[in-house]
Formats: C-alpha cells, structure tokens, sequence
C-alpha cells in the first residue's frame, strides 16, 4: 500500500497513526507531501486524487481519499473488530461520531485553532478575535455533548480506543497547545480523553514535529 500525507493535518494523522496501531507499518509507503511548498499539485497526483488534498490509500489497483473511510478500509482489511466493529449497530456507531466530528467538534475546534495557533506560524496576520469567540462558543456547546458521553466509559465506544476516537480526537494536539485557547479546563473529561489519546503509542508515533502544525 501506498499512503499519501503531510505533516500539517490532523486528517494526515488520524490514518497515519491507524496504519501503526494496526500494525501496517510494514506493509505501507508513506508519501509525505510539503503543501506550502506546493509539492502535492502535480499532474500525477491529480490522477489519483482529483480534488488534490491528503491523505489519499492506494492499495493495489484502489485508490480511496478521505480519512475517515480510509480508517474504516483498513480496519476491514485486517480484521480489527475491536478498533471498528463491522456488526450493525457498531458500524453505525462508528459512523455516528465520524459524522459529528466533521460536521461539529472539529469544525468548532478547528476554527479556533486557526485563528490562535496556525495563522501565526503561517504568518497570515493576527488573530481574529470575533472568530475566535464563536469558535468558543460552538465548541462549548459540542465539547458538553462529548462530556457527558465521556461520564461512564474511557473512550467514546467505550474501554478501548477505535475509529471513533481516531477521528473525534484527530486535532487532539493542537487543542492541547498551551496557545489554542481551546476552553478544555471546562471539560475535564474531553481534557483527558486527549491526554490518554496522545499516551497511545501510535498516536504518540504521530505527534507533530514542530508544535503549531495545523489543519488543511
């Protein structure tokens, strides 16, 4: 298999560190892309993923863009029940939260993490900060609804960490960046969460190089 990165994307790391921790690491190449550098617009690329964004799988003659069917792929391809169940109401759990986490969390996340963390190393000017609180907000809002899931059980399927996880958690690191403004003292157990996340091993493996790496 042939997998398709960079180091500047949460969506990168969540199938980064479910290539380790299903133990593909063997068996994968790993193409990391410079997207400021513009490395990731060739025509060659284009072909195999024509909206031209990471992370895209290549396994034989497949070619499958987007993280979270990517995580889901390669879970079926090994078997790995426990990191995402393949029964119907499992499956449809798994899916539940992947949808959240796109449509909710992360997108309240990420709006914030933008403005407070990722605009500065890019040098992209100052912060907004109207932005930023209605990120807050938002994310107040989504953070509260993980927060009492979180009550009875370690991670969000419960005992173990999956697919679900992988995908709510995926900006675990810039969310705990001490300049994110991410308002996680109000969530002790979203804040743990992602702290227990970043202890896993192949999450560990994929821990940004520089501490301000952010999103697409």
């Amino acid at each position: 298999m042939k997998l398709y990165v960079t180091d500047l994307s949460p969506n990168s790391r969540r199938v980064l560190a479910t290539i380790h921790h299903l133990g593909l690491g063997h068996e994968t190449e790993v193409q990391k892309f410079n997207l400021l550098a513009g490395e990731h617009q060739s025509d060659e690329f284009r072909v195999i993923n024509p909206n031209v964004k990471v992370p895209v799988l290549v396994d034989g003659d497949f070619r499958l863009w987007e993280a979270n069917p990517i995580m889901i792929y390669l879970a079926d391809r090994q078997g790995a029940e426990e990191f995402c169940p393949s029964d119907r109401m499992g499956r449809i759990e798994v899916l539940r939260w992947q949808s959240w986490e796109v449509q909710h969390f992360n997108r309240a996340l990420g709006d914030i993490v933008w403005e407070t963390v990722a605009k500065q190393v890019f040098g992209m000017g100052p912060a907004d900060e109207e932005k930023i609180s209605s990120g807050q907000e938002n994310f107040r809002r989504f953070a509260a609804v993980l927060e009492d899931h979180l009550a009875d059980r370690d991670y969000v399927l419960g005992d173990k960490p999956t697919a679900a996880d992988f995908a709510v958690g995926s900006h675990s690191a810039l969310a705990l960046h001490p300049q994110s403004q991410v308002p996680l003292l109000e969530f002790p157990k979203v804040l743990a969460w992602l702290q227990s996340l970043e202890a896993l091993p192949a999450w560990a493996k994929t821990a940004p190089e520089a501490p301000a790496q952010a999103a697409e």
